[in-house]
């Protein structure tokens, strides 16, 4: 038995909030894509003799234009300097690679519904396993990876 599909696999899943969402996100996204194509698509019409790119490509800056460029670095500097410090506060003490906490052959075999020993033992410390559900999706069936046979060395020294 497999994981449930994700939501973006089940449209029919999604509410009408959610789909107005990414459709609203998608077109936001087309339109920026378009328009980073527009320098190279002024150079491409003026090759074929419609001068435009002066319009898309080159602008005097005035006053006001740089004004804009500096408050917008400015507001980008101001968001990520206080992300940063947020994160920084939240996390900067914090060990986060602890080891989990080992879970017992008693809360194992709880959880899956096995009461075999050899089972929870495998299920614990193998590292390959393939588990097998059923329908209802209780495991059915736990197998390793097969056991590696070992090669008989021949006498010959090999170079």
């Amino acid at each position: 038995m497999r994981a449930e599909a994700p939501i973006i696999a089940r449209p029919e899943r999604q509410s009408r909030v959610q789909k107005v969402a990414s459709f609203v996100m998608t077109v936001f996204a087309w339109l920026l894509w378009a328009y980073l194509w527009l320098p190279t698509l002024s150079v491409i019409a003026a090759v074929f003799g419609m001068p435009i790119n002066q319009i898309l490509v080159v602008r005097r800056p005035d006053e006001i234009s740089l004004l804009i460029i500096f408050l917008i670095m400015l507001t980008c500097n101001i968001v990520v300097s206080a992300w940063s410090s947020y994160n920084y506060v939240r996390f900067a003490k914090r060990s986060r690679r602890r080891r989990p906490n080992s879970a017992s052959h008693e809360e194992v075999g709880k959880v899956f519904g096995i009461s075999d020993a050899a089972t929870l033992s495998l299920l614990l410390e193998g590292r390959q396993l393939s588990l097998y559900f059923d329908d209802a999706g209780r495991l059915v069936n736990v197998e390793g990876p097969p056991a590696k046979v070992a090669r008989k060395r021949s006498g010959r020294k090999r170079r």
